[in-house]
């Protein structure tokens, strides 16, 4: 009776040994069969990933991978500037206990497969200066993880998905350099822990959204070289109290210059050139003492330039070229 109890008992633990170590063997192989797959799908011109990603290395060694101490499953994968040219296959969405993807400054170019969706843990997505075409997919709001977005240069068309703002970890979206179209989603203001907003050289269109509430980490706004329309909304800057670089430039952005933009004490860069903003310049520009880099050039701007603006002493760069100011 004892030795079949025994028997029993090394028979259940033998059993679930050997489940644990298949389930850990299938886990390091669907990273290895991931990467490999990428592999097949790049032109690599440097050999890098012909040289070192092979059968004889362990995965967690190969050049560009990082795994995790506890579980030993591939948790980032940086393969920044490498000249590598091809798609990325739909296998990438197996890397379940991924944290960082950077493949920023290659030649990646076609559609972002859907099952990307699947790397829930994911927080840093960084593809920027690649070719990469279609629209940003609405399913990137599900990754609940992310704090960095970097699409920068690429061909990314259509608007941006209002899905972004369900992003409640987001830090910085950045977009810029591609040819989205549309208007700003105000969702993307809800996020309460952006930075860093960088929407230049797009085309998009509309009026600047409202912020609903105040977002105390938002640091940067950049809307510079779009079609922006309608006037700058009053009472936004009520709402960025630690705001300290904004662009605005090149848009047809029109109507006078809000006041509440001068409560924005930390402001060191501020760049409203080539709109049609109308009216004076207010002698609250004298607040702003940390400013640095301020251009109005080239609005419908008027009146005498305030002599407040004396005391912006960390001043280096004023433009106020092509408007209609009067006196001294």
């Amino acid at each position: 009776m004892g030795n079949t109890f025994l028997n029993l008992v090394f028979l259940i633990i033998f059993h679930f040994s050997m489940s644990t170590f298949s389930m850990k063997l299938t886990n390091i192989l669907t990273d290895r069969s991931a990467l490999l797959a990428l592999k097949d799908h790049v032109h690599d011109p440097e050999n890098v990933l012909a040289s070192n990603w092979s059968a004889s290395i362990p995965v967690c060694n190969w050049f560009g991978v990082s795994c995790g101490s506890k579980h030993r499953r591939v948790t980032a994968l940086d393969l920044t500037g490498l000249g590598l040219k091809g798609t990325l296959p739909p296998q990438l969405g197996n890397l379940s206990f991924l944290s960082l993807l950077n493949i920023t400054n290659n030649n990646f170019y076609g559609r972002l497969p859907i099952q990307l969706s699947n790397l829930q843990r994911l927080k840093y997505l960084s593809f920027g200066n690649n070719s990469f075409s279609g629209e940003i997919p609405s399913w990137l709001g599900s990754l609940t993880e992310l704090r960095e977005v970097s699409l920068y240069y690429n061909n990314f068309k259509g608007v941006i998905p209002p899905s972004l703002g369900y992003l409640p970890k987001l830090e910085e979206l950045v977009l810029y350099a591609n040819q989205l179209s549309g208007s700003i989603p105000s969702s993307i203001f809800n996020i309460s822990l952006l930075q860093v907003i960088f929407l230049s050289n797009n085309m998009l269109s509309g009026s600047i959204p409202a912020i609903p509430h105040d977002l105390f980490s938002l640091e940067s706004i950049h809307f510079a070289n779009n079609s922006l329309t309608g006037h700058i909304p009053e009472d936004i800057f009520d709402r960025l109290p630690n705001l300290k670089k904004l662009y605005l430039n090149v848009n047809m952005l029109s109507g006078r210059i809000p006041i509440s933009l001068f409560k924005c004490k930390e402001l060191k860069v501020l760049y409203l050139s080539r709109n049609q903003l109308e009216g004076s310049l207010p002698v609250e520009i004298g607040n702003l003492n940390m400013l640095q880099f301020f251009t109005i050039a080239r609005n419908h701007l008027q009146g005498e330039i305030p002599k407040q603006i004396v005391n912006l002493t960390l001043l280096r760069i004023f433009d106020c070229a092509y408007n209609n100011f009067t006196g001294k």
